[in-house]
């Protein structure tokens, strides 16, 4: 009878215990945002609110420049509803490389719906995205700065 009563409670703590593991198992897989700040393993929010247009794509840029400019957009996520960069080499027949003079343009829509695009620009392959964080940044601070003032920007003036 004592060793029936024993089984049986080995069996009542061993399973709590699975349930235990399996419960702190998916506590930590769903909580993997901590990690993240706030960007979902599942669904990172930085690269949705980017988006491509034009003749280079999402899928004709490296790893490291789509990391490049979804980097700026996370620490900045609550300003940026959506960004649409139009890229497309100056000359559409010639092979595109590093030295390939590109053309871009970029139109964000702000988290508060005021829209600003800039000017079509003009940078090299190579330097493509570095240019692209480099005018969406000067556009951004002169909003943000707009903002401060406590004036409610309707207009953003594009400087080159």
């Amino acid at each position: 009878m004592k060793r029936r009563q024993s089984s049986r409670t080995m069996e009542w703590t061993r399973n709590i215990l699975l349930i235990l593991l399996a419960v702190i198992a998916l506590v930590i897989f769903f909580n993997l945002d901590i990690m993240r700040h706030g960007d979902s393993v599942f669904t990172n929010s930085a690269k949705k609110r980017l988006k491509f247009s034009g003749a280079l794509h999402y899928k004709d840029f490296t790893d490291k420049e789509i990391d490049r400019i979804t980097d700026y957009i996370k620490v900045r996520k609550k300003l940026f509803k959506e960004i649409k960069i139009d890229a497309a080499p100056q000359d559409s027949y010639k092979k595109v490389s590093p030295s390939t003079q590109v053309l871009f343009e970029i139109h964000v829509t702000m988290a508060d719906g005021f829209t600003f695009s800039t000017p079509v620009r003009r940078t090299q392959r190579a330097q493509l995205s570095k240019a692209i964080v480099s005018k969406l940044d000067k556009d951004v601070q002169a909003y943000l700065k707009l903002k401060k003032e406590g004036k409610n920007p309707t207009a953003l003036i594009n400087t080159m």
